[in-house]
C-alpha cells in the first residue's frame, strides 16, 4: 500500500465487476497481508514482552496463515468438488410447448457429489465470516 492507494492483489486484474461482499473480504485481508510483509511488525514490536503481545502476535500470524496458505488451499477444495460434480451433471435445453421459451431438464447428476460441494462452500463461507470478524477484533493491532 503506497499512500492511501491500496492494491488488493487477491482479486483478477482488469476484472471489470466484483461483488462488494467479496472486495471487502479481500480488501481487510490485503491490509493484514500489507502490514505483515511490508511493515514486519515483528521487527519493531517486541511480541515476547507480555502474555498480550505474545496474544496478539499470535492471532496475527494466524489470521495471516489462514489468508495465505489455509483459505487457498479451502478453496482448492472446492474447486476441485466442483469440477467432481461438473463432470457428473449433465442438462439440457427443452423447448417449452407453447414455444415462449425453454426450460433446462437434467439428465443426470451426482447428489453425493452436489452434497459434498454445498457442504464445503457453506463451511468455507462460514470459516471466512469467522476469520474477517476476528481480523476486526485485531485491527487495533495493525500499526508499527
Amino acid at each position: 500500500m503506497k499512500g492511501n492507494v491500496l492494491v488488493i492483489r487477491g482479486l483478477k486484474p482488469g476484472s471489470r465487476w466484483c461483488d462488494k461482499d467479496r472486495v471487502l473480504v479481500y480488501a481487510c485481508f490485503q491490509l493484514l497481508v500489507d502490514f505483515m510483509e511490508q511493515e514486519k511488525p515483528q521487527t519493531i514490536v517486541d511480541y515476547e514482552h507480555d502474555a498480550t503481545q505474545r496474544r496478539q502476535w499470535r492471532e496475527l500470524r494466524a489470521l495471516y496463515r489462514y489468508w495465505k496458505i489455509e483459505r487457498p488451499r479451502d478453496e482448492q477444495a472446492i474447486d476441485r468438488a466442483l469440477r467432481r460434480w461438473s463432470a457428473r451433471h449433465k442438462t439440457r435445453l427443452v423447448p417449452l410447448p407453447d414455444g415462449t421459451g425453454s426450460r433446462l431438464e437434467v439428465l443426470r447428476t451426482d447428489r453425493k457429489a452436489w452434497q459434498m460441494l454445498n457442504r464445503l462452500e457453506r463451511a468455507f463461507a462460514r470459516r471466512e465470516d469467522r476469520m474477517l470478524r476476528r481480523l476486526i477484533d485485531a485491527r487495533h493491532w495493525l500499526w508499527c
